[in-house]
């Protein structure tokens, strides 16, 4: 069994690396990019699988149809060059809504046209890829989903699988699978969890967070999320950033480089933004007198929401390329409500099948853009709340950004991680520069 894993390759993005427009900022002529070949060279040919961790598609960043345009390229020489059998997609915060695609696809639109009722979404389908040795039966499964009889693997079958083909009709399709928002690596030593990492900040998880401490006996849900909760929780929240920014036509184009701005602290825009919209509050409420102590109170409330604003995002810190992100006390305690909703989709899972999944001793993640090799003898770790220790790993990013030293537009470095249960050891990783 072979399988390569990335992450944030942010498809749609002038930065990234794998694939583009040609020039970049033209949003014509989509080509392979500048580290493909890297790419190419770390992954191997003929895995039985590619799992993508999230951040593939940018519809943050692009429309549909860019992404789309671009993304197309990469994919049908990623099939020419013989890179995996089947795709494991996990989608992750600039790509959620192929989560969201697949979820109203298969429970909306499909059961409309065969005169069905729709039914509720599965926020939560955790794929499983069987390692161990002593395991029968089929090397990956998606727990509660039936098996696609037409497809040579038991998945696929749905929208993406045509982006290999050509307009004309002709080529062969891609099979691909989703799984959200964990897989899990099962081998005969250690379980390994898959994710993309963005519940791990705090805009990703918030409305899950503030709902539990505002309405949590009214949510009738415990003490503890899991992780189906979790997801269906902030959903609004993460579909508004995912796609309905990338979305806004005129808006995208102010919006985008506007969030920039805020994450290298320039703020300009920001204030000049916010005194416009206390000028517009002015005009919708006209003061009825010289000393009409509503229309002061209101000012003075505006005044003082506005340095509040700019208070907060002057502590915003950029998550991406930082390495200190992973060991904040904030995101580790983050990390461990993600990791409890974990097991308690383990636990289910363990009840309902003979799958006997161990508690993951490992966790890969992407999201940060800073790769942490496997391996590594000072990863980051931290202890679960079943007293296990978690050495934490990531993928790494596929873009380039401003070097803080230099000054200079530098890669930040993609993470090809692998395994190969014919090899000793099994899991490796290779960054590519």
């Amino acid at each position: 069994m072979r399988i390569s894993v990335i992450s944030d390759v942010h498809f749609g993005d002038p930065m990234c690396q794998l694939a583009c427009f040609d020039p970049p900022d033209s949003k014509q002529n989509p080509t392979i990019g500048p580290k493909y070949d890297d790419f190419r060279a770390a992954a191997g040919q003929n895995n039985d699988f590619l799992i993508l961790l999230g951040d593939i598609f940018d519809f943050s960043i692009a429309s549909y149809e860019e992404t789309y345009a671009v993304a197309k390229v990469f994919f049908q020489q990623l099939q020419r060059d013989k890179i995996a059998k089947q795709i494991i997609y996990v989608s992750g915060n600039h790509d959620f809504d192929m989560w969201h695609f697949y979820e109203h696809d298969v429970n909306v639109i499909r059961r409309i046209n065969e005169g069905r009722p729709p039914r509720g979404f599965r926020y939560s389908v955790p794929g499983i890829l069987d390692c161990r040795s002593n395991h029968s039966g089929e090397a990956f499964t998606l727990f509660g989903v039936n098996r696609n009889p037409d497809s040579s693997w038991g998945y696929g079958g749905l929208f993406l699988d045509k982006i290999t083909r050509n307009e004309d009709g002709t080529g062969t399709e891609t099979g691909f699978a989703f799984a959200y928002p964990n897989v899990y690596l099962l081998t005969d030593d250690y379980t390994v969890l898959l994710t993309h990492g963005h519940y791990l900040e705090p805009y990703w998880s918030m409305l899950s967070e503030w709902a539990l401490k505002i309405a949590g006996a009214d949510l009738r849900i415990g003490d503890v999320l899991d992780l189906a909760e979790m997801v269906a929780i902030n959903f609004p929240l993460n579909q508004l950033a995912c796609s309905g920014i990338g979305q806004a036509g005129p808006l995208t184009g102010v919006v985008q480089p506007l969030v920039q701005e805020v994450k290298e602290q320039n703020l300009a825009r920001v204030k000049r933004y916010l005194d416009k919209l206390d000028d517009e509050i002015d005009r919708i409420t006209p003061a009825r007198s010289l000393l009409d102590l509503e229309e002061f109170a209101r000012d003075a409330a505006c005044n003082y929401g506005k340095k509040w604003v700019v208070t907060q995002l002057e502590k915003v810190k950029a998550t991406r390329y930082s390495e200190d992100f992973v060991h904040t006390k904030d995101t580790l305690d983050r990390f461990r409500r993600f990791f409890d909703a974990t097991l308690l989709e383990i636990e289910y899972m363990n009840q309902q099948t003979q799958l006997a999944v161990s508690n993951p001793r490992y966790v890969i993640f992407g999201h940060t853009h800073e790769p942490i090799p496997w391996g590594l003898d000072n990863a980051p770790w931290t202890e679960s709340t079943c007293g296990q220790p978690l050495t934490l790993c990531n993928t790494g990013g596929w873009l380039v950004h401003k070097d803080k030293t230099t000054g200079q537009m530098v890669p930040c470095g993609g993470g090809v991680f692998t395994y190969d249960s014919t090899k000793t050891p099994a899991m490796t990783s290779q960054v590519v520069a």
